[in-house]
């Protein structure tokens, strides 16, 4: 619950933020590419920037994730498959060769 409401002030700070950052930078930047030129506010150009660095960290964490399952996965079917081995061995009787 606490971290829920900690991250919930942390968002809520975050937008106030960028909302007074909009507002004192509506100056227009020219964004020129090959083909194409755009005239866009400099805060809506840092916050598509932002937008776009929170989707490339995403999308990373996402792949990170989806590795480190994969590998839980492959680690569990090990495990299983040697605790299935140390079952069976269990059930062997001993053999003295004396």
């Amino acid at each position: 619950m606490v971290r829920k409401v900690f991250l919930l002030s942390l968002f809520a700070l975050f937008f106030i933020i960028t909302v007074i950052f909009a507002a004192f930078n509506t100056n227009a930047v020219a964004i020129d590419f090959y083909f194409v030129q755009w005239q866009l506010p400099l805060a809506v150009i840092i916050i598509i920037a932002l937008l776009c660095g929170l989707l490339c960290g995403a999308l990373l964490i996402t792949i990170s994730t989806l590795k480190v399952r994969l590998e839980n996965r492959q680690l569990q079917h090990k495990l299983q498959i040697a605790e299935q081995e140390l079952n069976s061995l269990r059930i062997l009787p001993v053999r003295d060769n004396h």
